[in-house]
């Protein structure tokens, strides 16, 4: 595994874990609320933004995310 792969899925996990705080939710809640909405794969797609912000800024992205959809 490469680095850049590690660090995609740091922000995967601290996406999960961030927004599980933020909204009172377990962490496998919110993991499958993100793959069903594919989240996931949405913030491994932007690692070349996410990777120089706060590592809070994958939740603000999800967020965002699952606002326009609901």
């Amino acid at each position: 595994m490469t680095q850049m792969e590690i660090d995609k899925n740091l922000i995967v996990v601290a996406a999960i874990e961030g927004y599980s705080s933020r909204h009172n939710m377990s962490a496998k809640l919110v993991f499958d609320l993100f793959r069903k909405n594919n989240i996931i794969e949405l913030l491994r797609s932007q690692y070349e933004v996410l990777h120089t912000q706060s590592i809070d800024e994958g939740v603000f992205f999800a967020e965002d995310i699952l606002a326009r959809r609901t």
